[in-house]
């Protein structure tokens, strides 16, 4: 799997969830890095440690909450095609 396949949606377009999932996690493994250069160059101290255990915390619940969002979007999308293409396997009662 490609990655613009991962960021485009069942309908084959992109969706901005995808994007920004994908931007989310990007941003978790550089900003650390680009605080750290920052305060280098202007003499400064940038506390890696502070930044790691706070940051990934809040990033973790939102992009889990994304990630959910977007396979709940797609299982539904797939269950409203079946129903629509009448492919949708029928509803079985279980016997006792």
């Amino acid at each position: 799997m490609s990655l613009t396949n991962f960021l485009r949606g069942i309908g084959g377009e992109f969706e901005i969830g995808r994007v920004l999932l994908t931007s989310a996690g990007a941003a978790a493994i550089f900003t650390p890095i680009g605080f750290q250069a920052w305060d280098m160059a202007k003499g400064g101290h940038f506390d890696v440690t502070a930044w790691c255990i706070a940051y990934p915390g809040g990033l973790a619940a939102l992009v889990s909450a994304g990630i959910l969002g977007i396979g709940s979007k797609d299982k539904s999308v797939a269950t409203a095609i079946q129903t629509r293409d009448g492919t949708a396997a029928p509803a079985t009662e279980q016997g006792s």
